[in-house]
């Protein structure tokens, strides 16, 4: 009797044994399937990064003329824009509602500056649903081309406590524009918090 006791009891011990290792497995089995679900993310970013600046110079080919942001006179009313011009900060495009503009110059006809004004909104609605926090950053002009930046938030990007892992900005110093790595530097003016990736090409009209 006392013999099959003892034997009772490490079968006991060998069930909770077995099931404290299948319990880890599962843990380590859930760890890798978050992480590479977050690396996933990432590459789909990035392979959306080349289509939607590749969308934006279309537009800006497209409507040379109001790409520079056009002044003058149309139809006895005076118009100006900004052109493809983007500048606002990356915190204040992602708290921006998502909207249509007033006149939808798919289906009516549009000024120059009415189309830039049109493309970038658009423009911008495609980053939001391609990217998770996506925005956008243009500068230049027709004549040396315009820098079109693409930012969007990686998760891979910082650690733990939320901290960037590396550098989110660079300067426009003439050391740091010959690095390697200056393309997906975020541009200054932008103020990309931590997390936030860039990439930058230059569209040429």
């Amino acid at each position: 009797m006392m013999f099959r006791a003892r034997q009772s009891g490490v079968a006991l011990i060998e069930a909770l044994v077995a099931l404290l290792v299948f319990s880890l497995g599962l843990v380590a089995i859930a760890s890798l399937l978050a992480v590479a679900l977050k690396y996933q993310t990432g590459n789909e970013a990035r392979l959306n990064v080349s289509a939607v600046i590749d969308d934006l110079s279309e537009r800006i080919r497209v409507n040379a003329p109001g790409a520079n942001g056009y002044s003058g006179v149309v139809a006895g009313v005076g118009v100006e824009g900004k052109g493809y011009l983007l500048t606002d900060a990356y915190s204040e495009q992602v708290a921006e509602v998502a909207t249509e503009p007033a006149k939808d110059c798919a289906s009516a006809v549009c000024t120059p500056a009415e189309l830039a004004v049109f493309d970038l909104a658009r423009w911008k609605n495609i980053l939001r649903a391609a990217l998770p926090g996506g925005a956008g950053y243009v500068t230049g002009d027709v004549r040396a081309g315009f820098d079109v930046s693409v930012m969007w938030f990686d998760k891979g990007a910082v650690d733990e406590k939320g901290d960037a892992l590396e550098q989110a900005a660079c300067t426009r110093k003439k050391e740091d524009l010959q690095t390697g790595s200056a393309r997906f530097c975020c541009p200054e003016g932008a103020k990309a918090p931590a997390g936030v990736r860039c990439y930058t090409a230059r569209v040429l009209p």
